[in-house]
């Protein structure tokens, strides 16, 4: 009975911040100009977050990466090694796309700090805080649309 009430306590936990990421992604994608709703869709929305913040390339080397990561998942060998690097290689991004997500409104390496460690609570207050969205890492658009 114990074991039962701790899941389901668990799972409410987990259920609070599945919402509470939603709803930051949500406004922070309104905040830099893109629609809410895109934040729903699974792998759009890290589609979404790359386009804005970083490269929308460097979102396909992100997939590549974790499609080899399930893929080598359950194989043995040296199948074992390819997945543990692939499964390295999506954390790093994630922590690249965190920085860029940082400088991208104007913080700087601190708020990215956060954003890496403390991500549900910086994404909160980067949905809430009065920060403005300056373009892709940080930089300004000008009138012609190409980036400084």
């Amino acid at each position: 009975m114990l074991i039962m009430g701790m899941s389901l306590m668990f799972m409410f936990v987990l259920l609070v911040v599945l919402v509470l990421y939603i709803l930051a992604y949500w406004m922070i994608f309104r905040k830099a100009g893109e629609a809410g709703w895109k934040s729903l869709i699974p792998i759009y929305s890290t589609y979404i977050e790359y386009k804005l913040f970083w490269n929308d390339r460097m979102f396909v080397l992100w997939i590549i990466m974790a499609l080899t990561a399930m893929a080598f998942r359950f194989v043995s060998g040296p199948g074992v090694l390819v997945a543990q690097v692939a499964y390295l290689g999506v954390s790093v991004m994630h922590i690249l796309v965190s920085v860029k997500m940082s400088s991208s409104f104007g913080h700087g390496v601190g708020f990215a700090l956060g954003l890496i460690f403390l991500t549900p609570i910086f994404l909160l207050i980067l949905a809430l805080d009065s920060s403005v969205y300056i373009g892709p890492e940080g930089k300004r658009e000008t009138d012609r649309g190409m980036y400084l």
